[in-house]
């Protein structure tokens, strides 16, 4: 019996504004070699993908959330001691831990140590990008934005536990180590990965969520983005902003974030160790996904407030409408007058770009000449990072040392 070919039908939100797509992606396209425009075969694949999921994940959520065969304490055991420490584990708990705790081949550790060490050293012109160019520059798409405000945690006051959680994740996987299985950059990408499988059943079991028109509510193609926007991306903006970064240190920096996206459930072909590559699979995710909608607007406008409403030490009030003006001065640098008005973002000039391509300029610099600076600047750029997490970071009570 001849078995039936079934025509795939790719969701409706795929390539539906194209052109909207196209000049988003236009600026990453120009610093890109080659040519970005898809063949048809990767056509297909960026269609496919946003059909897709992490299906490991996605087995052990349902284990926990509705077959009951797996608990959250398991989980959390075998997170933080490993598979052995839980008596008989159930099958599809031992199926995650067994793939995330072997770890690819191509893993070099002497790579994820200077990839992180040049994020490290990014220091607060790295917070600053992950604010805007990562966070911010996400809205941009309405690939991901109905998800987002439909966990409740992103708009209002949500916002800025947002940016510090992301802070505290990002700063945990580029401390020295922090990719080693015993450590916070590890566990919580992993913990990340069961926290966008239990999203994804949640939404995929919402009567409001049409499969045929958005797709997988977290798929590979927008986590293949999203993982884009906090490499290649950031790559881009440290040295819009004046961190010298050479071709060398920024394969080293896709290095560690080809492992961190491993971690977290993304398919191998998006998860490239160079930039030029990085860069056009960003093309064609942006050129493919749909333009902004009303919920980027209402989580751009919750994001833009909370960066004014940071902690300092001191003249707290006037350093709060500095910040939230220099960093929409460096969103406008990535979005450009058409994106800032797409996200209802108020209008601004990149004033602030001149003054951190002289002062990154000077300071990164010198860096690049004197091993002694450059240390002096990674031990500043961890302790100012540090200090900001502790003035910032919602209080959960005594938390484990962190070394």
């Amino acid at each position: 019996m001849t078995e039936v070919q079934t025509e795939f039908i790719p969701p409706r939100r795929f390539a539906r504004d194209l052109e909207w797509g196209r000049r988003s992606m236009r600026a990453l396209s120009l610093l890109t070699r080659g040519d970005t425009r898809p063949t048809p075969a990767e056509e297909d694949r960026h269609a496919r993908a946003v059909m897709s999921q992490d299906e490991l994940g996605a087995a052990l959520a349902h284990a926990i959330l509705v077959d009951k065969t797996v608990t959250m304490t398991q989980f959390d055991t075998a997170l933080s001691r490993g598979i052995a420490g839980v008596d008989e584990p159930p099958a599809p708990l031992a199926a995650f831990f067994d793939s995330v705790g072997h770890r690819p081949s191509w893993v070099d550790d002497a790579r994820l140590a200077r990839g992180a060490a040049v994020c490290l050293r990014s220091g607060m012109t790295g917070l600053d990008l992950l604010a805007t160019g990562s966070l911010m520059n996400g809205y941009r798409s309405s690939a991901t934005t109905r998800q987002l405000v439909s966990t409740g945690r992103l708009v209002g006051a949500g916002a800025g536990g947002r940016v510090a959680e992301t802070v505290r994740w990002w700063y945990e996987c580029v401390l020295p180590g922090g990719m080693d299985r015993d450590r916070q950059g590890w566990q919580l990408s992993v913990h990340v990965r069961l926290m966008h499988a239990f999203v994804n059943h949640s939404l995929l079991r919402d009567e409001d969520w049409d499969v045929a028109e958005w797709g997988m509510p977290i798929n590979q193609s927008d986590q293949a983005g999203t993982l884009g926007l906090f490499s290649t991306t950031f790559l881009v903006g440290l040295r819009s902003l004046g961190v010298w970064v050479s071709a060398d240190e920024g394969r080293d920096v896709m290095h560690l974030w080809r492992y961190i996206g491993w971690l977290m459930g993304i398919d191998d072909h998006w998860l490239v160790d160079d930039e030029n590559t990085g860069r056009r699979n960003l093309c064609q995710i942006g050129m493919f996904a749909p333009g902004p909608d009303e919920n980027s607007r209402v989580l751009a406008d919750a994001l833009q407030k909370s960066w004014g409403n940071f902690s300092y030490a001191r003249a707290q009030s006037l350093r709060r409408r500095i910040n939230q003006q220099r960093l929409l001065s460096i969103q406008r640098l990535f979005s450009g007058k058409t994106g800032m008005q797409e996200l209802g973002l108020p209008s601004a000039l990149p004033w602030y770009v001149p003054l951190a391509l002289a002062g990154n300029g000077v300071l990164h610099g010198a860096a690049r000449l004197s091993p002694a600076v450059r240390e002096g600047v990674s031990r500043r750029s961890r302790l100012r990072v540090e200090s900001w997490l502790a003035d910032n970071e919602p209080k959960r009570g005594p938390r484990q040392r962190r070394s």
